[in-house]
């Protein structure tokens, strides 16, 4: 059976490679692997919902390389059509794909794919939105908001943009008067970051939003209790170690679902994608929503 395979065509890896070249080391790869049989598109971001759709209609499973909110999409449509997703590792920071134990080198990638069995995993809800790792408030989408605002008005690179706006959003601290609601508890707090994650991190130097456990049936909130702009800075330093865990200004909440209400409408990372959403906001946990695809053993990359 033929094994669709879609790939934002705009993701950096595909952009590196270039699309012929991309799609034919897919091609040679996956025959490599014992499966010849596959479908390779190269899709445009406007033409990624439709293209998705058509890939899943009578298929078990499909295949997906890009960013987060190509991702997010094919996760939406693999959990609707009840069929297995793939991950191929072309995004950013490929997140998911990292927890799934997928080589981060494109040949490997699909090498392991071919050999792998299917699970399923935990996913979350913000309202009616899904995220797959993390859905946060406060200085990271400050962050991501401004990254773009750089890439679009000077056309600077994700990462060079994404330094210049982590440190004008710590410097500028903005607090968030907030409410948490959870395990019939109700806590008034004020803080500037909040990231509610699926599961919980292990914090680790060098790997950042490292997750090992995808079916606990848990979502996991972190909340910073920083009041200055350096202590938040000591918290960014800290998760960059991987010593975050032991910060006394980090409060970490385990629950099923929880209520976060706020005044004003605020920017939302859910996987790094933004949602301007309106308070109260209500996060819950799927558990083992999404089929997936992972490598029976992690292949070098």
């Amino acid at each position: 059976m033929t094994t669709s395979i879609v790939i934002n065509a705009e993701s950096g890896t595909a952009r590196q490679h270039g699309a012929a070249a991309l799609r034919d080391l897919i091609h040679t790869a996956a025959a490599k692997a014992g499966q010849p049989d596959v479908d390779v598109q190269m899709v445009a971001p406007a033409q990624l919902p439709r293209a998705l759709a058509a890939a899943a209609q009578g298929s078990t499973e499909i295949w997906v390389g890009g960013g987060d909110g190509t991702l997010r999409s094919a996760a939406e449509l693999a959990m609707k059509r009840d069929i297995v997703l793939g991950v191929l590792p072309l995004g950013t920071m490929n997140l998911l794909a990292r927890d799934l134990n997928i080589p981060l080198e494109i040949e490997n990638a699909v090498a392991a794919l071919c050999a792998s069995t299917v699970a399923a995993i935990d996913v979350g809800r913000v309202n009616q939105s899904l995220f797959l790792n993390k859905s946060a408030l406060g200085l990271y989408p400050e962050m991501v908001v401004d990254r773009e605002r750089r890439r679009r008005l000077f056309g600077l690179n994700k990462w060079p943009a994404m330094i210049r706006s982590a440190w004008r959003a710590v410097r500028r601290h903005r607090m968030m008067e907030i409410t948490i609601d959870h395990h019939g508890q109700r806590s008034e707090i004020l803080s500037p970051a909040i990231v509610v994650a699926v599961g919980s991190y292990e914090f680790n130097a060098g790997r950042l939003f490292n997750r090992s456990d995808l079916q606990s049936g848990e979502l996991t909130i972190y909340v910073s209790h920083e009041k200055t702009w350096l202590g938040s800075a000591s918290q960014l330093a800290k998760l960059f170690l991987g010593t975050l865990q032991n910060d006394p200004s980090l409060q970490v909440i385990k629950a099923h679902s929880l209520n976060i209400d706020f005044r004003r409408t605020k920017p939302v990372a859910n996987d790094g994608e933004i949602d301007m959403l309106k308070g109260p906001i209500r996060y819950a946990v799927a558990p083992k929503a999404l089929k997936v695809r992972i490598p029976v053993e992690p292949a070098a990359s």
